[in-house]
């Protein structure tokens, strides 16, 4: 089997393997894939398909080289470094979180691992008239509020959280 064989096949088992997300960001709403989720799946079909992945770090480059362990076979996956500043982190730990976030990218990219895209709801018309819509019609029920719903609303306002604005209009009818 040449590498792109196996980086394919590769795909397909981790594709058919049902990995379910565990990572969920609570202010943004949604679940991701974490590395701990993914890299067992992974390194389980690497082992059956003799190949691995090495990740490596520049100051201003990602890479993820899938290499075959019975011949030459190499694909090298990239991502330009980033960086991040963490509220109470040093930078270690913010370097820490770069280099998690980039490699889960890589793995992702190298496996064409599908999220659902963040941007795509703030980027579409549509949503983007859902949420005002609603905006207004919670603010329209913001005069029977206690004080401590107004401080809820008000963050749900602000995040543009469609979630929210909905459980909270259901509850003002």
């Amino acid at each position: 089997m040449t590498v792109f064989e196996k980086l394919n096949e590769a795909r397909l088992r981790f594709q058919n393997a049902g990995v379910k997300k565990s990572g969920h960001n609570k202010f943004a709403g949604y679940t991701y894939y974490e590395l701990a989720d993914i890299l067992p799946f992974i390194n389980q079909i690497a082992n059956e398909l003799k190949f691995c992945c090495v990740v490596n770090f520049t100051p201003e480059l990602a890479t993820l080289d899938f290499c075959d362990l019975e011949g030459d076979g190499r694909i090298q996956f990239t991502s330009p470094m980033s960086n991040a500043s963490l509220k109470g982190c040093h930078e270690v730990q913010n370097l820490g979180a770069v280099e998690t976030y980039i490699k889960r990218y890589l793995y992702q990219n190298c496996f064409e691992i599908v999220e659902a895209d963040a941007l795509d709801g703030a980027m579409d018309p549509n949503a983007e008239s859902e949420v005002e819509n609603l905006i207004k019609q919670v603010k329209s029920k913001m005069s029977t509020m206690t004080d401590e719903q107004l401080d809820f609303t008000n963050k749900a306002i602000s995040a543009r959280d469609v979630g929210k604005l909905k459980t909270i209009l259901s509850k003002c009818k």
